[in-house]
């Protein structure tokens, strides 16, 4: 135990140093691409970027590849733009900027709820953050970048609010009804970027229900539900406006119009065979792939996996060296987030009460973002538009490093074999410093 202090203690003075050094590592990344137009959406988004100005009417949002986006990710872009005048690196900036917020919104989650000082605090924290997917959307040209960035901000918020019982008079205390109206403007944000933002009005009773039950929920269903009134009332003009009042819908999309003789013949073949439909997204391939580059688009297990691990083709050739390392990734962590999911599904109880709340949250997170995929993709079966990108659900893949972590987190192994602590914690710290500079300077992606 004494062993496990200090690793703690060492912990605590070099986690300043890393999160410096994650801050350079995203810079490089972004230094490495400056100015180079990268990404499934770049087309689309710079395509509304140009007709979008502050205080200025918005495009009709059915005139466009990606004109039907709420328009926050291009005025965060606008106001780069208006120091640096350059499309392509105002949108790198931009989602760096996302990203780097995102990654100090986790970190003061992982600190407040007391897990952050540990080896799977750190691998959660800064493996999370170096995932090859996270590392490439610090510097796509996309609108998913500030999704994650504003997702990860309500997540923080709920934590603050809920993670602790709320005061019965909430409404009395004026810096816990100020911390709902953050968390409220904050959801409201979330979904002035995307339309995924609504996810993330989940967090506030997720965070209740991990933490007390599920009768929790309804008994202290009046703070949340007041940060959810403020976030709608404050999201709802601009759907209502934009959307429902112009278009007759409050969430319409490029297929509806791009698409409708096509999705007519797809949803005719799906409605004929429905139940086969199904089992062919949630299949798990398992063929030879004939080409390394291409993920099987039409498989929801396949793709997202892909996407988390390697290049996508469509994006350009991934080269050798980092196609290698992607490959040793995607088995090595198949393997051990499987292991971390049997053991968190067993011997939750062996698991330190915080960690397994926090891990509750993530694993009903990426659940909740699979199933909206998965309808999704039954909307729109359109699969050369790779409607399973995993850049969609980014925070989902948050879920991969915390399972992976599980078998190694304080109350599970250091509690039988403590005399093997300090290798262990060496061997998987060291594993987290590779693991950054490989993926941010290779890049592998």
């Amino acid at each position: 135990m004494k062993i496990l202090t200090s690793w703690r203690e060492r912990y605590r003075q070099v986690e300043g140093i890393l999160a410096i050094t994650i801050v350079f590592l995203k810079l490089r990344v972004l230094f490495a691409t400056w100015g180079k137009p990268q990404g499934f959406d770049c087309p689309s988004w710079l395509e509304m970027f140009r007709l979008v100005r502050w205080f200025e009417p918005l495009p009709p949002p059915l005139t466009g590849g990606g004109n039907y986006h709420p328009p926050l990710s291009h005025l965060i872009g606008r106001l780069i733009y208006a120091v640096y005048p350059h499309e392509v690196e105002a949108s790198q900036v931009a989602s760096t900027l996302a990203l780097l917020i995102a990654f100090f919104a986790m970190r003061a989650l992982l600190l407040r709820i007391g897990v952050l000082y540990t080896v799977s605090g750190f691998w959660i924290l800064y493996g999370g953050f170096s995932l090859p997917l996270f590392v490439f959307l610090a510097v796509e040209t996309t609108y998913d970048s500030w999704v994650l960035a504003w997702f990860m901000l309500v997540f923080l918020c709920s934590v603050v609010s809920f993670w602790i019982v709320a005061p019965k008079t909430w409404w009395k205390s004026p810096r816990y009804s100020v911390g709902l109206l953050l968390l409220g403007s904050t959801l409201a944000l979330g979904m002035l970027n995307k339309y995924s933002g609504l996810i993330a009005f989940s967090l506030p009773f997720l965070t209740i229900f991990s933490r007390r039950g599920l009768r929790a929920v309804f008994r202290e269903i009046s703070a949340p539900l007041f940060a959810i009134t403020i976030g709608v009332m404050l999201a709802s003009p601009l759907y209502y406006q934009r959307y429902y009042k112009a278009e007759g819908h409050w969430m319409p999309t490029a297929m509806d119009f791009q698409l409708t003789d096509r999705l007519v013949y797809e949803r005719a073949k799906r409605d004929a065979a429905p139940v086969d439909f199904v089992a062919k997204m949630l299949r798990v391939p398992l063929a030879p792939r004939e080409d390394e580059h291409t993920p099987v688009m039409d498989s929801f297990v396949d793709l997202t996996w892909f996407h988390t691990w390697k290049k996508d083709s469509w994006l350009g050739e991934q080269p050798p060296l980092s196609m290698a390392i992607s490959q040793v990734y995607s088995k090595a962590f198949a393997w051990l987030s499987l292991s971390g999911a049997a053991y968190f599904c067993i011997r939750h109880r062996q698991i330190l009460a915080r960690f397994r709340h926090f891990g509750l949250i993530l694993v009903a997170v990426a659940c909740l973002y699979s199933a909206s995929a998965l309808c999704f993709a039954w909307k729109y079966p359109v699969w050369d538009w790779r409607v399973f990108k995993t850049k969609y659900m980014s925070a989902a893949a948050l879920c991969i490093v915390y399972l992976a972590s599980v078998p190694f987190q304080d109350g599970c192994f250091y509690r039988r074999h403590s005399i093997f602590v300090r290798a262990i914690e060496e061997t998987a710290f060291f594993s987290l410093l590779a693991f950054m500079f490989i993926n941010h300077l290779v890049p592998v992606y």
